[in-house]
């Protein structure tokens, strides 16, 4: 009997970038047009990125004002860019399935973006470019065979036509880093504290999921 992820209502899809966000995107689809669950997709725009760069031209250059005000023109100008090209892939993905997709930007970093907009309901998909290009498992960080994380990795492999490795809740992000992963699947109760999900997702490298909560 196939299962389908629980609960879910919406599938939330965050990117920092376009090129994090395109191997993503197929993957949301296929998930809501699966639970009937609506889509919505962020661009997540780090305020950290802005500050780091204007530190730098500040401390770098002999007119820091104007080259900080030319700098911030490009970075709005890539944004922008970035935004089109999410948006219309999504858009494109979406209606492939007959699905409708809203897409919006947003302010923070992925892990705050998670914690902040998520709802009772909702996967949440924290989009990763993969690392390697090696078709890898869905791996799911979870103790039990039908737990949230195990039941939500074994819809998205049948989704993606690859297979579940299920690894101890307590793996430590550095195991994961070697493995060829398609997809990360995390349950609430190994996302705390939040500095653990930024580690797990920058040794995985690939799209990481949150399963739905209630």
């Amino acid at each position: 009997m196939t299962t389908d992820a629980p609960g879910t209502r919406r599938v939330l899809l965050l990117a920092g970038c376009f090129a994090d966000a395109g191997p993503a995107i197929g993957m949301a689809v296929a998930l809501a047009a699966r639970s009937q669950a609506a889509l919505e997709a962020v661009l997540a725009q780090d305020p950290r990125t802005e500050a780091a760069e204007g530190a730098q031209l500040v401390t770098g250059r002999r007119a820091p004002e104007r080259t900080l005000l030319l700098n911030r023109k490009r970075l709005s100008i890539a944004y922008a860019a970035d935004a089109r090209a999410f948006r219309s892939r999504l858009e494109r993905a979406a209606a492939e399935r007959k699905l409708r997709a809203r897409f919006r930007i947003d302010t923070g970093t992925l892990p705050d973006l998670a914690f902040g907009l998520r709802q009772p309901g909702d996967a949440v998909i924290l989009a990763c470019r993969r690392f390697l290009p090696l078709r890898g498992p869905v791996v799911a960080l979870e103790d039990d065979a039908q737990g949230p994380a195990a039941l939500l990795a074994g819809e998205l492999a049948r989704l993606l036509r690859t297979r579940v490795c299920l690894l101890p809740s307590d793996t430590p992000p550095q195991a994961l880093d070697p493995m060829p992963l398609s997809a990360l699947v995390l349950s609430r109760a190994q996302l705390s504290p939040p500095a653990r999900l930024a580690a797990l997702i920058d040794a995985a490298r690939c799209p990481a999921l949150l399963t739905p909560d209630g």
